[in-house]
């Protein structure tokens, strides 16, 4: 059984989940679920019961993801990423999953989406991986790196130029 280290420096994106939920309005999509992401994005989508699905890719996770599951918040094994339907509107898609060669695979098949937030932008996977291949295909970036592990956020529909998260 996979053992599960929690550390701070793994949920540096919620800041960026935070605001983006805050500004938006319609599905978010979570690919990779987590201690962190999955409570906050489920709490947030309960208040209205805004449509939030959630993939996850190891069958242990999977299990723990299952309690979250409500007629709002739909949780699905990923067995075969290649299989997963991600083409419908999201205004917030979270890239965090496994396999890391996997990530630049589903960013780039979200280009619809409002806004794409990578997860560990600057893991050592990224050069291995190619990430900045698939953020080239993306109108806007910006690397939020204010805590932890950074992360890109990434649009076609939106300028990211003055994006900023305050505390």
């Amino acid at each position: 059984m996979k053992r599960v280290k929690i550390n701070m420096r793994y949920g540096s994106h919620l800041p960026i989940l935070m605001k983006i939920a805050q500004i938006t309005s319609g599905p978010i999509l979570e690919l990779g679920g987590g201690l962190w992401s999955t409570p906050f994005l489920h709490w947030e989508c309960f208040r209205t019961e805004r449509k939030l699905v959630t993939y996850e890719h190891h069958p242990v996770y999977y299990r723990s993801l299952e309690q979250y599951r409500r007629p709002w918040h739909e949780v699905f094994l990923a067995e075969d990423w290649d299989a997963i339907d991600i083409s419908g509107p999201w205004s917030l898609a979270l890239v965090d999953h496994d396999p890391l060669d996997r990530r630049p695979i589903e960013a780039g098949r979200l280009l619809h989406a409002d806004y794409v937030v990578f997860h560990d932008a600057t893991d050592p996977a990224r050069e291995r991986h190619d990430y900045p291949s698939v953020w080239r295909k993306f109108k806007y970036q910006h690397l939020f790196d204010k805590v932890g592990s950074p992360s890109m956020i990434l649009s076609n529909k939106h300028d990211l130029s003055t994006f900023t998260v305050k505390p």
